[in-house]
């Protein structure tokens, strides 16, 4: 793997050992300290990040390697009009891999084109996050998984049968993303990811926010199960993880249809509690109002672990790639 694009690129024995190489890291991340000692990695973020810029570059530091690019397109060449295409060509002369964010669907590719050295992914426009995706399922399967979960927080039968007969602990979850799903790229990423593991979606959303055709199309063929809904009241006691996203006001052309729909999904308390003991609260983050700071006190909620867990997942990645 030279770039890092897509979702798309990695097979389930990819996933599953990714997911198996981040969970070493974590229990040891000092194992692994030196392993890029003298490698630079750009961070080019022409679009606003704090995870997965600062999350990346904590990864980076802690392998060793080095650092250094921009937050803003603002204090770069691209506000004297450099193309992107060249931008990339002039990072390649200063480092040894470029994780890039950017506005635009599809800049990742262009980048790639271009670069003699590995590109990675952080998000383009409203097509993909690949990292991202990769994190989740980290997180899922941490949460998931019967040695987690041993403690007494899972005590439903469906889980136990699925530790008893050593069953794979990502397979056959219900999972209901939440949200804006036209525009949010994580949930793009993570249902192509999940997908392997013959999953149950539930895509909740307006009507003029639902997921795009084309993934709905390539998840129909690949035999995924799915519904369209507007509410989550008939399936709530049903779902395992619960992926809530934000309404993107950046990516609406109407401030007053986002004003309309910006409140229509809110997990508080008294809407957790439809739920089961055991579905995981996650969100890629930023919240601006869709959970409740109350519902952080939650033994479900960990989308603060499921940030957290981006270092441990893109020091994975960067090895990877490195290694390629």
């Amino acid at each position: 793997m030279h770039h890092l694009l897509s979702i798309n690129q990695f097979t389930k024995n990819d996933i599953l050992n990714l997911v198996s190489q981040t969970a070493a890291i974590k229990a040891s991340p000092q194992n692994y300290s030196d392993k890029l000692a003298g490698k630079i990695v750009a961070t080019l973020f022409f679009e606003p990040s704090t995870r997965t810029r600062l999350s990346f570059e904590s990864a980076a530091l802690r392998l060793g390697a080095k650092v250094l690019g921009f937050a803003d397109a603002g204090t770069s060449s691209t506000k004297k009009g450099e193309t992107l295409e060249d931008t990339i060509k002039i990072v390649n002369g200063f480092a040894n891999l470029i994780v890039m964010r950017h506005p635009k669907s599809g800049a990742a590719q262009r980048a790639a084109k271009v670069s003699s050295i590995p590109i990675i992914n952080g998000g383009d426009g409203i097509n993909e996050h690949p990292t991202q995706a990769l994190l989740d399922i980290f997180t899922i399967a941490e949460e998931i998984t019967p040695p987690i979960r041993r403690a007494g927080k899972i005590q439903n039968t469906r889980y136990k049968q699925r530790q008893a007969g050593n069953i794979q602990y990502l397979n056959n979850l219900k999972i209901a993303f939440v949200g804006d799903l036209k525009y949010g790229r994580t949930v793009h990423s993570l249902s192509q990811g999940m997908a392997h593991f013959n999953p149950t979606y539930y895509f909740i959303s307006p009507p003029t926010l639902k997921l795009p055709d084309e993934i709905k199309q390539k998840l129909t063929e690949q035999g995924t199960k799915f519904q369209e809904l507007e509410t989550w009241n008939d399936i709530a006691g049903e779902v395992d993880v619960l992926y809530m996203t934000r309404m993107q006001k950046e990516r609406f052309d109407d401030i007053a249809e986002y004003e309309r729909l910006k409140d229509v999904y809110v997990l508080t308390a008294e809407t957790a509690a439809k739920f089961n003991s055991n579905c995981l609260f996650m969100h890629p983050l930023p919240r601006v109002g869709e959970i409740d700071p109350a519902v952080d006190n939650d033994p479900r909620a960990i989308y603060f672990k499921e940030a957290h867990n981006g270092v441990w997942m893109r020091m994975a990645l960067l090895l990877l790639i490195f290694n390629s």
